[in-house]
């Protein structure tokens, strides 16, 4: 009688993961995501205050980031799954050249980023912030907005978060531009799609610009004074991508002399934002604490995507939310 051969195991460690998170923190549950992986996945949780070090070693797939003084015991590590978006904390030199595979949440969050940085600029532009706040004062006060049909709006960064933005915003009959690094495959309800070269033909038309664009070297600090001058007075600006897109100084710069309108943050260039930040006090500001992808149900979209991500692995199929070191994204 033949003997079946045994059934390898894919040895994955998951670090982010806690027993006693509540639902905002997001994290994947125990029951959860062991309810979606197959048996030859063998998995284990990472409990709270063990070292990462102690249990890397004969490791194949990690889920959470890998500290690069851990990299050395990661002996058998060929994937390491992120539990965001951003691959900006990863890439340090020793893990960009070390060959193991990297990818992002990347489209498990796509719609729901999409949702908030529309809804964001919607809010500045109806001035929704300024009437809450005349509320909280028991004012009965208009305080005058701007109509969103026909606003011109400019999009930094066309992936796909940049691309259900647009989809969106074409909904409500805004006049749509994008630029992006690698400009390709422009929707019919898209303007025109220009490369990074024509950014500040972009900023010149925009009544309102969202970035969506990744923090690598490239992008740190791309928007500054001198392309915040460019765009039209009364002008807003949203960013759900990453902090340090935007000269958080040249930002308050703008909006105090008037050149921008609004300003909507899901993201900051340190995070937490510090208490002494002039950004919390600012009335035309909207900040939310990098929770543009959180949902009620994000947790489970977590899951079924890196178990999705696992079951392609085993079958040594291209992994989703794939990260180019090169690119930085």
């Amino acid at each position: 009688m033949e003997r079946k051969r045994p059934v390898r195991k894919i040895k994955t460690l998951v670090t982010v993961w806690c027993p006693e998170a509540s639902e905002k923190n997001d994290v994947p549950s125990d029951e959860g995501l062991r309810a979606l992986v197959s048996p030859e996945v063998e998995l284990t949780f990472l409990q709270p205050g063990r070292s990462l070090a102690e249990h890397l070693p004969g490791v194949e797939v990690l889920y959470g980031p890998l500290p690069e003084k851990d990299l050395a015991k990661a002996d058998s590590l060929r994937w390491v799954q992120l539990n965001s978006t951003g691959a900006d904390t990863m890439l340090y030199d020793a893990f960009a050249k070390s060959g193991i595979l990297l990818t992002t949440l990347g489209g498990a969050i796509t719609v729901t980023v999409a949702d908030h940085a529309i809804a964001l600029l919607f809010a500045l532009a109806r001035n929704l912030h300024l009437q809450r706040d005349l509320q909280r004062e028991g004012k009965w006060q208009a305080v005058t907005g701007v109509e969103i049909s026909g606003m011109k709006l400019g999009i930094l960064g066309f992936g796909k978060i940049g691309r259900a933005i647009a989809s969106r915003a074409s909904a409500f009959d805004m006049e749509i531009t994008a630029v992006d690094a690698f400009p390709a495959d422009k929707p019919d309800f898209v303007r025109a799609l220009w490369g990074l070269d024509r950014l500040g033909d972009l900023l010149r038309q925009s009544d309102a610009l969202i970035c969506s664009v990744p923090k690598t070297p490239a992008t740190s600090r791309m928007i500054s004074a001198e392309q915040l001058k460019l765009m039209p007075r009364g002008s807003f600006i949203v960013n759900a991508g990453r902090g340090g897109v935007i000269d958080e100084g040249a930002l308050l710069g703008a909006l105090r002399n008037g050149q921008l309108a609004g300003v909507g943050l899901d993201v900051t260039e340190a995070e937490p934002l510090p208490a002494d930040s002039p950004l919390w006090n600012e009335p035309c500001v909207l900040l939310t604490p990098h929770t543009a992808g959180f949902t009620r149900n994000l947790r489970a979209k977590k899951n079924k995507w890196f178990a999705d991500n696992l079951a392609r692995y085993a079958k040594g199929e291209t992994l989703q939310g794939l990260v180019s070191p090169s690119r930085g994204f």
